[in-house]
């Protein structure tokens, strides 16, 4: 019957799959437990298939919460080293005009707390 048959193809999708195989090779065709075999494999690399796009998506998912995050990390950063240059070339702008000379940044160039506030960006 119908229900036997849904039944069966139940049994063979969660491991069950040699005694109808058996049944098929020995009591009706080869050829009908060849083709219930080739219909357990690609049923089985289907259910494979999906279950790798499951992990495949939540793993790209992550990656791209992990690019996300980098991407406000390195615009954190970037702001942070403008906000520490413009506080050193104010300290180096002596005659306030908003520019630096070469002869200001000579001299201060000098100076071991410049040259240590310069060292530390990158």
């Amino acid at each position: 019957t119908m229900w036997r048959a849904l039944l069966t193809m139940f049994e063979v999708f969660f491991a069950n799959w040699a005694p109808p195989c058996r049944v098929l090779f020995e009591g009706i065709d080869e050829w009908f437990g060849l083709f219930f075999l080739v219909y357990r494999c690609m049923l089985g690399f289907a259910v494979l298939s999906v279950v790798q796009a499951v992990f495949i998506q939540q793993t790209m998912k992550a990656v791209q919460q992990d690019l996300d995050f980098m991407m406000s990390m390195k615009q954190r950063e970037k702001k942070t080293t403008t906000r520490e240059l413009l506080k050193i070339f104010l300290s180096l702008d002596d005659s306030g005009d908003g520019m630096v000379s070469w002869e200001e940044f000579e001299e201060h160039l000098n100076q071991p707390h410049v040259r240590l506030l310069l060292s530390t960006l990158d």
